[in-house]
C-alpha cells in the first residue's frame, strides 16, 4: 500500500475516533440535570398525589354570659370541695356548714346553665376541674390548709375573698337580668361566709 492511501485510512480513522468522541461529549453535554425531589414526588420519579392542606375552622368563642356562667360554676365547686375536704381534715363544723351552702349556690347557677342549654362542666370527682386555672389554685389550697386549722380558716378566708371579687366583676359585666339576680345573691353568701371565717381567727 502506498504512503498515500495509508495516510488517507489514517486521517479517516482519526476522524471516526473523533466523530465518536464528539458524539460522546454533545451526550453528556445535554443529559438532563439531576432533579430535586418535591414533596409530592419519590425519588424514583413517581408523583405522590396530596391532599390539599385544609384549615381547621376555629372553635367558635363562647359569649360572655355563657364564659361567665361555666367560671362561675366551677369557681363554686371549688369552695365546696375544698371545704368538704378539709373539714374531713380538720373536723370544724364550719366547713360543713359553707360546704353545704356552697352546694346551692351550684344549684342556682345549674339552673341557669339548663335554661341557656349549656353543658354543666363539672366533674363528678372531688378536686376534679375542667379550668385549669381553678385546678391549680384547688391543690394549692389543699396543701396550704392541710399545715394546720388555723392555715384551714386562712384558706376559707381566700377562697370567699376571691369569690367575692369575682362575682362583683362578673356582675358587673352582665346584661341579663336573672343572671344578675342569681349573682347577687351568690356575692351576699360568700359576704357572709367570710365574716364566718374571719370570726374563727
Amino acid at each position: 500500500m502506498g504512503k498515500t492511501k495509508v495516510l488517507a485510512l489514517s486521517i479517516a480513522a482519526a476522524l471516526v475516533v473523533g466523530s465518536a468522541a464528539a458524539t460522546t461529549m454533545t451526550i453528556v453535554a445535554v443529559s438532563a440535570p439531576e432533579r430535586t425531589v418535591t414533596p409530592t414526588e419519590t425519588a424514583l420519579g413517581e408523583v405522590v398525589p396530596t391532599t390539599p392542606a385544609v384549615n381547621a375552622a376555629p372553635e367558635p368563642l363562647a359569649d360572655p354570659t355563657t364564659a361567665s356562667l361555666l367560671f362561675m360554676i366551677e369557681e363554686e365547686k371549688l369552695a365546696h370541695d375544698v371545704y368538704v375536704t378539709l373539714g374531713d381534715l380538720w373536723g370544724s363544723t364550719i366547713f360543713s356548714s359553707i360546704s353545704t351552702s356552697e352546694a346551692t349556690h351550684q344549684d342556682q347557677l345549674l339552673v341557669l346553665l339548663d335554661d341557656r342549654a349549656i353543658t354543666d362542666p363539672r366533674s363528678t370527682e372531688t378536686g376534679v376541674f375542667v379550668n385549669s386555672e381553678l385546678q391549680a389554685l384547688y391543690d394549692e389550697l389543699i396543701t396550704q390548709g392541710s399545715v394546720s386549722r388555723a392555715a384551714a380558716m386562712q384558706v376559707g378566708i381566700a377562697i370567699e375573698t376571691k369569690d367575692i371579687t369575682d362575682i362583683a366583676a362578673a356582675a358587673a359585666a352582665e346584661d341579663d337580668a336573672e343572671v344578675i339576680a342569681v349573682y347577687d345573691r351568690l356575692l351576699a353568701g360568700s359576704e357572709n361566709h367570710l365574716a364566718a371565717f374571719s370570726r374563727q381567727r
